[in-house]
């Protein structure tokens, strides 16, 4: 199994974890849940956001998502930080700052997400992306405005709109 199909397979199975969970969660239960996580260092590896490994090196943040009974998810992340070219040290300084609602639908097996503010997403290559199927190596931008995007049952994006602006990190980082 390659490196895409690995990661993709990964993405679906978090996602489908995240969902199950969600699902098993008491019909009956009136209060939402909310859980906050502070923010750590992660890296995505090459051709699957940029050709070369990024580093994701958060300076400060928290996440927040709030769990509802009907299996809808809201959040926010607030995050400082820079993301890297591992091989070069190239940064690109982030400020995400967006507040997002993510909903399941059990007849299609598609995730619906709408998100609103300043947030850097990557698409793994055979996605759809903000300018169509992203290529071979998979894209990663840094995107200020509202995004709607759709992930199938494997995890793979495909359907993707915006409003605003977007800047394409993997070239600032080259």
């Amino acid at each position: 199994m390659n490196k895409i199909r690995m990661a993709r397979t990964a993405r679906g199975a978090i996602i489908a974890t995240v969902l199950a969970l969600l699902v098993a969660a008491p019909a009956a239960a009136a209060q939402p849940t909310r859980t906050v996580h502070g923010l750590h260092g992660f890296t995505i590896p090459a051709d699957t956001a940029c050709p070369f490994d990024v580093e994701g090196q958060p300076s400060s943040g928290f996440s927040a998502y709030t769990e509802f009974s009907n299996g809808r998810l809201m959040g926010s992340v607030h995050a400082k930080g820079a993301y890297v070219n591992a091989e070069t040290g190239a940064r690109y300084p982030t400020l995400d700052n967006f507040h997002f609602s993510q909903w399941y639908d059990p007849a299609t097996g598609n995730t619906y997400v709408v998100l609103e503010g300043q947030a850097a997403d990557w698409f793994l290559p055979g996605d759809t992306g903000p300018f169509g199927t992203v290529g071979p190596h998979g894209a990663m931008y840094d995107f200020v405005g509202r995004i709607t995007f759709t992930i199938d049952a494997n995890g793979a994006t495909t359907q993707f709109s915006w409003v605003g602006t977007a800047t394409d990190i993997c070239a600032a980082l080259s």
